[in-house]
């Protein structure tokens, strides 16, 4: 951040006993490794806020990944998050329109949330970021983007530094190229585990990927969305998508019938119509029900992984309930994150 060398000292981790927190990092020639965002305005980030910013950057690479392949260019890309999990995502053609459809995808979640924006900010996504769809000054935790003006950092700051602001130019050039390739590590009691990092991308065009039912380009393009949003999100997790926004993201639940229930009800909440969305499931639905949730709140679409014993039971009530679906096999396209 302020030097790709220097460990940033957080006031104390995850929470206020836990101290001393910090950041350390190597060398690295990754343009969008955490220590080479620079803080424009606020305090120093917390603890917290380095693991937001982690996942997020997780999230917004797999959107930008899918859409590259897909289109051959990538949209404008707005995330917000709460606790790593995405409570709004969207792409749009502009970074006013995709900032409004990130905000108002739960409106209530979002407050106090941290956001980041695959492209620079001036004083109309700012004013949007804090006044667009709220009775007042909307309050956020962190903004990250490519770049601020210093009109959108005036507008964006708040008192005692509470809003950190952080650039980093490489969120406007994000590519396939930019997925963390980077091995994941994770301490637990007595050791680290360590694994390859999460790099699948969806590719609707790949031959591999069963259809059963017709998917039109706009569901296609939904589709893609949800599964980078849940795929990156805690598992299980079920997401629902509409017109290039996120509607409800039903997250880190131990059932999928408990997922697709979240997603319609968090949806709903936020004032979302939920018929005609899409939907993305982590994993396979090993029974019938999970989906029957899905139909009764009228998804007209949804790609999950193959691999449940009861996969003809599943995709005939799935069919049969006017679902048009996309699979993999759970083996090659499983998104479970954050465990």
């Amino acid at each position: 951040m302020t030097s790709a060398r220097d460990p940033w000292q957080c006031a104390y981790g995850e929470n206020a006993w836990q101290a001393p927190a910090r950041l350390t990092h190597d060398e690295t020639d990754d343009a969008l490794a955490i220590g080479r965002f620079c803080l424009l305005e606020g305090s120093t980030p917390s603890y917290n806020n380095l693991v937001e910013l982690d996942r997020q950057l997780q999230t917004i690479t797999h959107v930008a990944a899918a859409f590259e392949i897909a289109d051959q260019r990538v949209p404008a890309i707005a995330v917000g998050t709460k606790h790593g999990n995405a409570c709004g995502a969207a792409v749009a053609d502009s970074s006013v329109r995709a900032t409004q459809l990130m905000l108002t995808g739960d409106t209530r979640a979002i407050f106090g949330g941290c956001v980041m924006l695959g492209f620079a900010v001036d004083e109309q996504v700012a004013d949007t970021l804090v006044n667009h769809a709220s009775d007042g000054r909307r309050l956020l935790d962190t903004v990250a983007a490519a770049s601020f003006t210093d009109g959108a950092i005036e507008l964006l700051a708040r008192k005692q530094g509470k809003c950190r602001i952080l650039a980093n130019d490489a969120l406007a050039g994000l590519v396939k190229g930019s997925l963390d390739t980077a091995q994941r590590h994770r301490q637990v009691r007595g050791g680290v585990l360590e694994q390859p990092n999460y790099t699948f991308v969806l590719d609707l065009a790949d031959p591999a990927v069963k259809r059963y039912g017709s998917l039109t380009p706009a569901q296609e393009h939904d589709l893609l969305l949800a599964w980078a949003v849940g795929s990156t999100s805690n598992s299980n997790t079920i997401t629902l998508v509409r017109d290039g926004q996120l509607l409800g993201n039903g997250v880190g639940q131990q059932d999928r019938v408990g997922g697709c229930a979240l997603a319609v009800a968090r949806a709903r909440d936020a004032g979302h119509e939920t018929a005609g969305a899409v939907a993305y499931s982590d994993s396979f639905f090993p029974f019938p029900d999970a989906p029957q949730v899905l139909i009764d709140a009228g998804v007209s679409a949804v790609f999950c992984t193959s691999g449940s014993v009861r996969d003809d039971l599943v995709l005939s009530r799935m069919v049969d309930g006017g679902l048009a679906v996309a699979q993999l096999p759970d083996r090659d396209a499983r998104g479970f994150f954050g465990h």
